[in-house]
């Protein structure tokens, strides 16, 4: 077979010299410079000879084989077979010590958790007889089928070994190959490599499995996993009380010892606890997640003067877990009419307790039927006293409401007194019903009518009267 082989190549050497014969011309070759430091290019003999040395080129030959390759590929890889001459290593050779050194010695691993893994091996061989060696990491995790390469391709060269141990390392580091895993469980490492002779796997090239302080045939881990948790003291929503296109903000904090990110769904609930609407978003442990009511469009118009509660849901991708149901918000209702000018006057400027006083509001209420708004004063005596209610119909216009009432008792004489309006309806305030206004201080007079007043002297004299009755009757029954 190799007296064939050569010959072959004879005759694909011979090609070019039958076709020069049949007129085909090649190129010139390049001057050359002579020993002498002239040139050979002057002499036609001397060029002919150099016409057919460039002729015998790989460049000739490569060219006939490419159009071979092209035209007729079944022959082209027949010839290949011819031309191969297998490797075959001397007798004294031998294969390389490949194990899997895990210095770290850790049994259990998370997704993010950064490995180094290294390669040790060990050729014993002669330097005249090495060859180079090709390794590279292999690793089957709990989701997967097969074993995938991971972290690159790594080459050890005839030279790199250690004199004294005819040993070496090549490294893995900072790699996480279960980032994406979506199972937990075991997880194997194998190195494949290929010494140009053959190829090998550390978990089948050994007789039994291989296993030595930090050295393996066979890397077994575990992969775990920690479910993400949430800092329930950061769980809010502000305000609780807002306008349907308020920014309300809703915030919360999560954590994962193992570092994954955390998928995190807010879930917006309705007064009978109905989940209506949620949100989704992706965090890196240990920060804050917040969702803003308006960026998301969470509320509109017709929503205002309804309460709603939420609550979390959250995962890393393999464990999760939620929370309890939070209130809030409660959004304010849209304003119905419109309020201004409250005011407290009393009958006159002595502000007797026994006095009469104006109490009055300006109201716009172009839409409320049958709007009810109530009187409130409030004294140290007598706090948030309920006075009398007022009843008005819708109208374009404003309307004044007055209440002329004598809100005071004697014991609120000398004390000051405030007074407040609630309705039923939303002001454009978003309340219902104005803040507390100071109506004054209130005379400290107790007695409603003076000494010298017809009154006061009827009083007193009735007074004497019924003393002299009395009098009379005692001593014309007990001493007489």
């Amino acid at each position: 077979m190799k007296i064939f082989a050569a010959s072959l190549i004879i005759i694909l050497l011979l090609l070019p010299l039958a076709a020069e014969s049949q007129g085909v011309s090649p190129s010139p070759p390049k001057a050359t410079p002579s020993p002498s430091g002239g040139s050979s290019g002057g002499d036609p003999s001397s060029t002919s000879s150099s016409r057919r040395v460039v002729q015998l080129d790989l460049d000739s030959m490569i060219g006939n084989m490419e159009r071979w390759k092209q035209n007729d590929p079944a022959k082209f890889e027949r010839l290949k077979n011819l031309l191969h001459i297998p490797f075959v290593p001397p007798k004294e050779y031998k294969t390389p010590t490949v194990l899997i050194w895990y210095p770290s010695g850790k049994g259990e691993i998370t997704r993010n958790e950064k490995l180094d893994i290294y390669a040790y091996v060990k050729n014993d061989n002669p330097m005249e007889v090495r060859s180079d060696v090709y390794l590279a990491l292999e690793v089957k995790g709990p989701d997967d089928e097969e074993y995938i390469r991971i972290g690159g391709q790594r080459i050890i060269l005839a030279n790199q070994y250690d004199e004294k141990t005819n040993a070496t390392l090549r490294d893995w580091s900072g790699i996480t190959p279960f980032s994406d895993s979506q199972e937990v469980g075991a997880a194997t490492f194998r190195i494949w490599f290929n010494d140009m002779h053959k190829t090998y796997f550390t978990d089948t090239m050994y007789a039994k499995p291989y296993q030595q302080d930090e050295y393996y045939s066979l890397l077994e881990l575990d992969l775990v996993n920690s479910p993400p948790e949430v800092d329930e003291e950061s769980i809010r929503v502000t305000p609780l009380r807002a306008r349907y296109n308020d920014p309300i903000r809703y915030e919360a904090r999560f954590f994962d010892t193992d570092g994954d990110m955390i998928n995190v769904l807010l879930h917006i609930l309705d007064d009978q606890d109905r989940q209506i609407r949620n949100l989704t978003q992706i965090v890196t442990p240990g920060t804050n997640v917040t969702f803003i009511a308006s960026q998301y469009g969470l509320f509109g118009e017709e929503d205002a003067g309804k309460n709603f509660s939420y609550f979390y849901s959250f995962d890393d991708g393999l464990d999760g877990n939620s929370t309890g149901i939070h209130s809030g918000p409660s959004l304010i209702p849209s304003p119905k009419i419109f309020v201004s000018d409250p005011q407290a006057v009393p009958a006159d400027e002595n502000r007797f307790w026994w006095q009469n006083y104006r109490f009055s509001l300006q109201v716009k209420n172009p839409e409320v039927n049958n709007l009810r708004i109530d009187l409130y004063t409030s004294t140290p005596s007598h706090p948030n006293r309920y006075q009398e209610t007022r009843v008005i119909g819708a109208s374009e216009e404003a309307q004044e409401v007055v209440f002329e009432i004598a809100p005071f008792f004697v014991s609120d004489a000398d004390q000051s007194f405030e007074y407040y309006f609630r309705y039923s309806a939303t002001d454009q305030n978003s309340r219902e019903g104005t803040e507390i206004l100071s109506g004054g201080r209130i005379n400290p007079k107790i007695v409603k009518y003076p000494i010298y007043s017809a009154v006061m002297i009827a009083n007193i004299l009735a007074v004497l009267l019924a003393a002299l009755v009395g009098g009379i009757v005692i001593e014309r029954r007990f001493y007489r």
